[in-house]
């Protein structure tokens, strides 16, 4: 099938040189014979809102945005889809009748991979905890809320981050676990998502084990460089059920890609073994 587009995005962060999100969209041209290009942009945050102005005035259709600027992206946008504006960030802008629109694709992103591991009825009769106060965990929150999780626990190093994410949310089955806590509450746990950075390359593994924790808790961790993180590897050996975070990777590219380049990525054209090799090298 040949698409007679040609058009350029990219994606912005700080630092840049890991993501994976060329290698992703780029495969994804190929194997559809789009002619266009996906580049990667190191944007520091003080620079971040006079670089997504400029995206105005030149002819990039659109950004994929990471760490440390999914909030610096959603101030600088004209206007916010609903999905944005429910997580109060953006990790993706495209251009409207010349406009800036701020987008999130993480609440898709975070759900699909996970409802096809677990099932929703999992989701629904069992607990969670997420670890982390930022960005990927509001995705995580909000995503679980979506499915009708009965009861979501948020937890962070500094008590004071989730407690306020708890507190925005303000519903009964919204809960601030406090970090000294966390093991405790483990043991009851259905579903664990590590929403934070930690066991990521040049990072420590998150501070929890995973020894009393009830058999079939599924561990979810949005790390995907290295593949195999510290909890992941805690999961594997005590064989409790897991997902890593390449597959959340590919399920939030696909609408950013559409909206960047205007069809969706065939099925049929699956990117985890290539970057898996680039993962590996």
């Amino acid at each position: 099938m040949t698409v007679p587009i040609n058009k350029v995005a990219g994606v912005c962060g700080w630092p840049i040189h890991h993501s994976l999100s060329p290698v992703l969209h780029q495969f994804w041209l190929t194997k559809m014979q789009i002619k266009g290009g996906y580049i990667a942009f190191a944007v520091h945050p003080d620079e971040a809102d006079m670089a997504f102005q400029s995206l105005k005035l030149v002819s990039i259709s659109g950004v994929n945005v990471t760490a440390p600027l999914k909030h610096l992206a959603y101030k600088a946008a004209d206007r916010h889809t609903p999905e944005a504006k429910k997580l109060g960030v953006a990790n993706c802008l495209y251009k409207e009748d010349g406009k800036l629109i701020a987008h999130n694709t993480d609440l898709e992103g975070f759900t699909r991979p996970l409802i096809e591991k677990t099932g929703e009825s999992f989701l629904k009769t069992n607990p969670a905890i997420i670890f982390g106060a930022g960005g990927a965990a509001k995705a995580a929150l909000g995503a679980l809320l979506d499915i009708g999780v009965p009861e979501i626990r948020v937890c962070a190093r500094r008590d004071e981050q989730a407690r306020d994410v708890t507190s925005d949310i303000n519903l009964p089955n919204v809960h601030h676990l406090e970090w000294s806590k966390r093991q405790d509450s483990l043991k009851t746990a259905g579903l664990i998502v590590n929403a934070t950075t930690a066991g990521m390359h040049g990072r420590s593994g998150l501070d929890i084990s995973l020894i009393n924790t009830r058999k079939d808790i599924f561990v979810y961790d949005l790390v995907y460089t290295p593949i195999l993180t510290p909890l992941i590897v805690q999961a594997r050996e005590l064989n409790r059920p897991f997902l890593g975070g390449l597959e959340m990777l590919i399920a939030q590219a696909r609408p950013s890609f559409k909206l960047f380049f205007g069809v969706e990525p065939d099925r049929q054209f699956d990117p985890t073994e290539l970057l898996l090799k680039h993962l590996e090298n």
